[in-house]
């Protein structure tokens, strides 16, 4: 599950923000700040703004944290478990 989303988050990134780079050109393991991806708070607002849009989830303010944000892969694993949470959620 977490791949699908790995490439839907890199489609939504090359298509949507202003980053330059092409979905296949987008590495999940680098970080999205200063030494990889090089995405500033500005973008992140935006990449936020677009997952809760584009994957029906919506972040609490505990969760907007570097550690969840570090890289494609993280954040996909955290959107997949966020899901599964709320369809739990929606079912009990």
């Amino acid at each position: 599950m977490s791949q699908n989303v790995i490439q839907k988050l890199k489609e939504v990134m090359a298509d949507e923000l202003d980053i330059n780079l092409t979905a296949a050109e987008i590495d999940e393991s680098v970080t999205l700040f200063e030494d990889g991806l090089g995405l500033d708070s500005v973008v992140i607002v935006e990449l936020i703004s677009l997952v809760e849009k584009n994957f029906d989830i919506e972040f609490s303010d505990s969760e907007l944290n570097l550690e969840n944000f570090s890289n494609l892969t993280v954040l996909a694993e955290f959107i997949t478990r966020k899901q599964e949470s709320q369809k739990v959620g929606a079912l009990g």
